[in-house]
């Protein structure tokens, strides 16, 4: 066989042919593809830059998605187009296009020649390499199954390219949570990146991704999603194995995450917040019709186009909602309580999402460096706050997940309320401020109290997070754990009287 993918658009087959090809071919090694030739076996060689590359690819039509809303929202953007474009060519299900010198492909979507010398090349844990054999294999089904589909662009997979980490500079790590994979901020440096960079093809953040060992990963959520944005895969070296882990590569959100909006802006009136509700509820409800999204938190909301627009993000513990596995993963304490027999929800994920109304008025946030005092931290009545707010993430708090609105619900009622907010404003007020003020002092005290004394009380004293006992409870800091084996004994932090 000598003929590209059958699954790729006619627009990025001659994109393949006309610049990607020629450019690769100048420095291979530079794509880490050294050893390895196009199955196309052409002798195409230039001297043009990828300056002079750009220019010809913006005129060319020919290589170029139609200018239409189902190719995307960066479709119009010639820049983003040619990002896209590599995507596509390096997308871990066209790495069959690309075999080692001197052989053939032998059939349709048959990789194995690059997945092992990448395995070895970065010594990828066996765990996450045998994740990016199953994606492959997912990938290529899928496309032979739809074939029609997509090439008439009606519906594709998210593609995934594999980025080598050495296309990855600046790394600068995040905040982690316990037994979970480190995150990092980088700057992608690829070898066709342009002069003028896309915003979020620039600055990129770097989700690591977490494996359970002997566990198969579902896969539906990072390929059939569309809600989350997923740029790729790239891996990570970890000096204590000595083994890469393979990591996401996202979209750096410029607005940062909602958990830092929450500790450092305050709310004048009830508009944007009612934005932000709207906004977050409406990927829950997309996501809902299949996903149960399992970790809403703060943290896993950002927000890329405005101070008002928070993305959903992290598939870490997303599952299809007839997945009746029990998984009592999450962060606390945006985990209902009846997961300890029913496990994750979409009722549960509406539980989350009711905290977090409650915190863009609150502007409470919970500690992942300290124990979550339960009277510190108490989720309680806001004084004078607005009653069709209040009435609608004390419905979302319910204690019986069957009294709880679906997603749908939700967002039609925030729908409503965000019109009526829009004709009439409504100011946060004076005594409501207060509380927030008086929240954020006892909540400073306490930290600052905390990591003054800086107690050494905890149940492992490898973990990384905070976990100990105090009395009958078991207080702990609120990070995202795989397990959460103390759920029963956290205190109760929750102070709403449910009829």
């Amino acid at each position: 066989m000598n003929e590209l993918s059958d699954c790729l658009l006619e627009c990025d087959v001659n994109f393949y042919r006309n610049y990607a090809l020629p450019i690769i071919k100048n420095n291979p090694k530079l794509f880490d593809l050294d050893g390895f030739e196009s199955i196309l076996h052409e002798n195409i060689l230039s001297n043009k830059t990828i300056k002079e590359f750009f220019y010809e690819f913006k005129v060319d039509k020919s290589s170029q998605y139609e200018l239409n809303p189902k190719y995307g929202r960066y479709v119009w953007d010639m820049a983003d187009q040619w990002y896209q474009k590599w995507s596509v060519v390096f997308s871990i299900e066209h790495m069959c296009n690309w075999v080692p010198k001197g052989t053939h492909k032998m059939k349709m979507f048959e990789a194995t020649a690059w997945l092992n010398r990448t395995a070895d090349r970065y010594h990828i844990q066996s765990d996450h390499l045998e994740l990016m054999q199953d994606a492959c294999r997912y990938i290529s089904d899928w496309h032979q199954s739809n074939r029609a589909l997509a090439l008439k662009g009606i519906f594709k997979l998210n593609t995934m390219p594999f980025y080598p980490p050495t296309w990855f500079i600046n790394k600068s790590k995040q905040s982690k949570s316990e037994c979970m994979a480190p995150s990092y901020l980088a700057t992608f440096l690829p070898p066709y990146r342009l002069e003028h960079v896309p915003e979020r093809w620039d600055q990129v953040f770097l989700k690591g991704l977490t494996v359970q060992p002997g566990q198969k990963s579902n896969l539906d959520p990072i390929l059939i999603n569309t809600t989350i944005s997923i740029l790729g895969l790239t891996v990570h070296f970890d000096e204590q194995s000595q083994s890469s882990r393979l990591m996401f590569v996202m979209p750096k959100a410029k607005f940062g995450n909602l958990e830092s909006h929450i500790q450092n802006e305050l709310p004048t009136d009830y508009l944007k917040p009612c934005q932000l509700a709207l906004s977050i509820t409406m990927d829950i409800k997309n996501l809902h019709w299949t996903f149960i999204h399992g970790n809403i938190h703060p943290r896993n909301i950002l927000m890329n186009y405005a101070d008002y627009v928070g993305e959903l993000v992290d598939v870490s513990f997303m599952k299809r909602t007839n997945d009746t596995t029990l998984s009592l993963a999450g962060r606390w304490p945006y985990l209902a309580s009846e997961i300890v027999s029913t496990g994750q929800s979409t009722e549960a994920d509406i539980y989350a999402l009711g905290i977090i109304l409650w915190q863009l008025i609150s502007r409470v946030t919970f500690p992942n460096d300290a124990p979550v005092h339960p009277h510190i931290y108490r989720i309680e009545p806001i004084p004078d706050v607005l009653k069709e707010w209040q009435d609608i993430y004390i419905d979302c708090l319910s204690k019986d997940p069957s009294k709880r609105p679906n997603a749908y619900d939700l967002h039609k009622r925030l729908t409503d309320l965000y019109s009526q907010l829009k004709q009439n404003p409504v100011p946060i007020s004076g005594t409501t401020l207060d509380y927030i003020k008086s929240r954020r002092q006892e909540s400073d005290r306490f930290l600052d109290n905390y990591h003054t004394t800086n107690p050494q009380k905890t149940f492992n004293s490898q973990s990384n997070d905070i976990l100990y006992p105090s009395g009958d409870q078991v207080w702990t800091a609120s990070v995202t754990r795989f397990s959460h084996p103390f759920f029963t004994s956290y205190p109760n932090i929750l102070q709403f009287k449910h009829e």
